[in-house]
């Protein structure tokens, strides 16, 4: 396992800011599973947006590294 750095954006388009987050990431995790990790021991009033888990529905769709991408779908 290795320890990763995330800067998860929280609030609204008026108010909000950038909150950093050390998550151990395992072989085989895509973004989504560190988010939901981030939600369950970190940020437990963390809000994201997913359904089908296997890149078909686009609900998970978000910034990631910049770019629009797949959070389901994007491996670590």
């Amino acid at each position: 396992m290795a320890k990763r750095k995330f800067r998860i954006y929280r609030g609204d388009n008026e108010n909000g800011e950038l909150v950093n987050f050390e998550v151990e990431v395992m072989e085989g995790m895509v973004v989504l599973d560190v988010i939901h990790k981030i939600q369950a021991n970190q940020a437990n009033d963390l809000a994201v947006r997913w359904n089908c888990k296997a890149g078909k529905c686009g609900s998970c769709s978000m910034e990631i590294n910049g770019k629009p991408k797949l959070s389901c779908m994007t491996r670590m």
